[in-house]
């Protein structure tokens, strides 16, 4: 009796899942400011909006530059780093500073011209509302006949 074993990964499940996500929203940029990976990013549709959520702590909004080229949404800033005083004594840095960006390619049924990005509590909102949907129009073709047509006479 022959035996197949299948290997099965759950990381390598995971990063393969993952690399499907990123063909399908665009891959993200990895982010300077983020070392953990990119900037994080959640998207969702709501009364007729798509929206798009990024977590930027840190951030001053004069600093943060959101554009839309080509069917592609981009966020994109900075964290500076603060000035260190001569006699200052840094026992650990974990945050990070720098530049960091994320692309995500949008659908083609958004109204671009409406498009509004709001910044609230280290988090800035993009909301993008849908084209409505085109109704087909019904067409009413009048029909000729090529026939010639009787005269009744009386």
């Amino acid at each position: 009796m022959l035996r197949t074993l299948v290997n099965m990964n759950p990381t390598t499940e995971a990063r393969a899942f993952e690399d499907m996500f990123d063909r399908l929203f665009g891959a993200p940029i990895r982010p300077a400011a983020n070392p953990s990976g990119t900037l994080p990013l959640d998207i969702y549709e709501r009364d007729g909006k798509l929206t798009f959520k990024a977590s930027v702590p840190g951030i001053d909004p004069k600093d943060l530059e959101i554009q839309i080229e080509n069917g592609v949404l981009t966020i994109r800033g900075e964290t500076r780093h603060e000035e260190e005083q001569k006699d200052e004594k840094i026992y650990r840095r974990e945050v990070s500073y720098g530049s960091f960006s994320r692309s995500v390619r949008l659908p083609e049924n958004l109204n671009l011209e409406e498009v509004d990005a709001e910044f609230k509590n280290g988090l800035v909102t993009i909301s993008v509302p849908r084209l409505p949907e085109e109704k087909p129009k019904a067409l009413k073709i009048a029909v000729r006949t090529s026939e010639p047509q009787q005269t009744t006479e009386a």
